[in-house]
Parts: structure tokens; C-alpha cells; sequence
């Protein structure tokens, strides 16, 4: 709010003879026009966090836990909203059309963000420009799981399987538009196998049908496949990491076995509306930075072996566009287009 302050002084020898000549300069200059500028402090309500996910997931867990602590840095409760739907694409649109008031934030995954625009004609939203990077909280490797009786135990055995029966292997993703979906079909460009995609709705789903040998192999993160693989329903072939994980110290990563450009998995990231203030895009992500750093939401990655990045918005900025023009080539190669 902008206020004006006029103070208007009648000029008098008894106040020229007091104050001098200097002085008087010095008490006009104080008396021009002033003008203030009173910004509003943010934020002064609670924050709505929304969610593209059912309840009781991991990525809404993860969120919960970060909201909370979040919310203790800000001051402010931090209330998460679930969107669930269209592999979150749904709270994406919700978010890209609320107010740039940085009261709406989005807790978000790569598939309504580098998967989407490459695979949903018609999308209301345009991931590039109409979202504002915020931070990208941290990412964790994808590990590649198949049902004890496959075969194949490496990642090199199944491709020489695979070679060996073009279009009889099958594997599994959430979809066509997730990250786990466009590593496999880059897996199987780089290595020139065929095998037959299988879209799931969730991770739930899918599983359950890998180990019911009804599909063969899949994708998917440590969170939900590693009490799997202890309890002997699933096996693991390699690990999409720079290093093996510590929880599963046996298996390689893909990159060792020869395949240098598996390297990546699921991520999560934080983005508000275009046209929100700088200063409170900045506010958030010192507040986020803040709220990674505590026990809580470290225990929660951890357990999720999600690697903490913290990034700034300019660095998740540019993450999402080498991610997108990643993706972009792989789609272009397959043929596919916006359906």
C-alpha cells in the first residue's frame, strides 16, 4: 500500500533567524513529499500444498512430512491437498490457474511436468512456462525388479534374453508418460531390444502382477519395491545409480554392468503459479532449504533413499528443461506424438 505524507510549514523570520540558513535547507529537504511502500507480509495464511496423488502413497507421505516441517519455518500451517488423477496433472492445472500469491504450491513429480507435454494433446497447461521452479527437493535411483522366475538375473542377462525373443519379454510402467516408462524404451533403443510395454494405472497394480509372473519385469523406486525384494516376492537385476545402495549392497548399478546412461529414477520438486513475486519464490525455497535439513524429512528420504539436492530455482529451472529435451528425443525416436 502506497502513503503519502504532506507536511506544509508557513515560512517565518522568527523560524530563519532559529534555525539558519543551512538549517533550513536541510528541514525543506525533510519536509518534500515522502513516499512509503508497505509490502504485505507473506505469509500471513496457510499455505496449500497441493498433491497429484491419492492419499497414503509415497510421494504423499514424503510431502506430509516436508509440509510440517515447512510449515514450522514459515509459521504458518502448510495443509496438503491430494489431486490425485492423470499422473498428477490434474493438481498441475489447479496450480498453473491459482492466484501468484505463493499460497498454492505444488509438490510434484517429473510425469506432469517432462512427461505430459510430450504425451497429452490438449494439455491446459504449458509445465515450461506457466509453473514457476521453485526447488527440486531430491531425486532417488529407479531399481529394475522382475518376478523371481524370470530368468534373467543382470541387467546384461536380460537384454541377451530379450535379443534372443523380440516381442515376447514384457515389462510394466505407470504409464506412458512417467520417467520409468521412457528409461526402459531408451534401454531398449540403446541396446536395439524389443519387448511389449504394459501401462498400469499406479505402482500398486503393476506390482502385484510382476509377481504374479503376469508381467515380467519393471521399474519402480526403492520405497515400494525394496520389502518386496526382502520378502523374496520380487528380485533385483541392477540399481539406475551413480553408486549401489546401501540397503541393497549385491545388486550393481546399471551403469557398472555397461549401460552408462541408466542413471536416474524419481524426483520430486516444489513450483508455484507464473507471475508469483521473486522475493516470495525466494522466501519458500530458503524455508524449504531450512526444512530439509531437520531429522524428520531427512529420516523420511532416507527411508525412501531419496538423495536430499535442495536446488535453487534457477538450477531446478534448468534441470527440467534438459530433462524435457531429454524425453523429447526418446518420444521423437518412437514415433510418438500428443494423443
Amino acid at each position: 500500500m502506497m502513503t503519502r505524507a504532506f507536511v506544509f510549514l508557513r515560512s517565518t523570520p522568527r523560524i530563519s533567524r532559529a534555525i539558519g540558513l543551512s538549517g533550513l535547507i536541510g528541514l525543506l529537504g525533510l519536509l518534500q513529499p515522502a513516499t512509503t511502500f508497505a509490502a504485505d507480509p507473506w505469509p500471513d495464511k496457510p499455505i496449500r500444498m497441493l498433491v497429484g496423488y491419492p492419499p497414503g502413497g509415497g510421494t504423499d507421505t514424503v510431502a506430509r512430512v516436508l509440509a510440517q516441517e515447512l510449515g514450522k519455518e514459515l509459521k504458518q500451517s502448510v495443509v496438503v491437498e491430494n489431486r490425485g488423477g492423470a499422473s498428477g496433472t490434474i493438481a498441475a492445472q489447479q496450480v498453473a490457474r491459482s492466484q501468484p500469491d505463493g499460497y498454492t504450491v505444488m509438490f510434484a513429480t517429473a510425469s506432469p511436468l517432462t512427461g505430459a507435454p510430450l504425451t497429452i494433446k490438449g494439455l491446459t497447461y504449458d509445465p515450461m512456462n506457466d509453473l514457476v521452479p521453485v526447488t527440486r527437493i531430491g531425486g532417488g535411483p529407479f531399481i529394475l525388479v522382475a518376478n523371481p522366475a524370470f530368468p534373467p538375473n543382470t541387467l546384461p542377462e536380460l537384454v541377451d534374453y530379450a535379443r534372443a525373443r523380440p516381442n515376447e519379454v514384457n515389462y510394466a510402467s505407470p504409464g506412458v508418460m512417467t520417467a520409468n516408462y521412457f528409461f526402459i524404451e531408451q534401454l531398449n533403443m540403446d541396446t536395439g531390444i524389443k519387448t511389449v510395454h504394459i501401462p498400469y494405472k499406479g505402482s500398486s497394480a503393476l506390482l502385484n502382477d510382476v509377481m504374479a509372473g503376469q508381467v515380467e519385469y519393471t521399474l519402480d523406486t526403492p520405497g515400494t519395491t525394496l520389502p518386496l525384494l526382502r520378502a523374496g516376492k520380487l528380485k533385483a537385476l541392477a540399481v539406475f545409480s551413480e553408486e549401489r545402495l546401501a540397503r541393497l549392497p549385491d545388486v550393481p548399478t546399471a551403469k557398472e554392468s555397461g549401460f552408462p546412461a541408466m542413471v536416474g529414477g524419481s524426483w520430486y520438486g516444489l513450483l508455484v503459479a507464473r507471475g508469483t513475486p521473486t522475493e516470495i519464490v525466494d522466501a519458500l525455497y530458503q524455508a524449504t532449504k531450512v526444512a530439509l535439513g531437520t531429522l524428520e524429512v531427512r529420516r523420511a528420504m532416507e527411508e525412501r533413499d531419496v538423495i536430499i539436492e535442495g536446488s535453487s530455482p534457477a538450477e531446478f529451472k534448468r534441470y527440467l528443461q534438459a530433462e524435457f529435451k531429454r524425453w523429447k528425443g526418446v518420444t521423437s525416436k518412437l514415433g510418438l506424438s500428443p494423443q
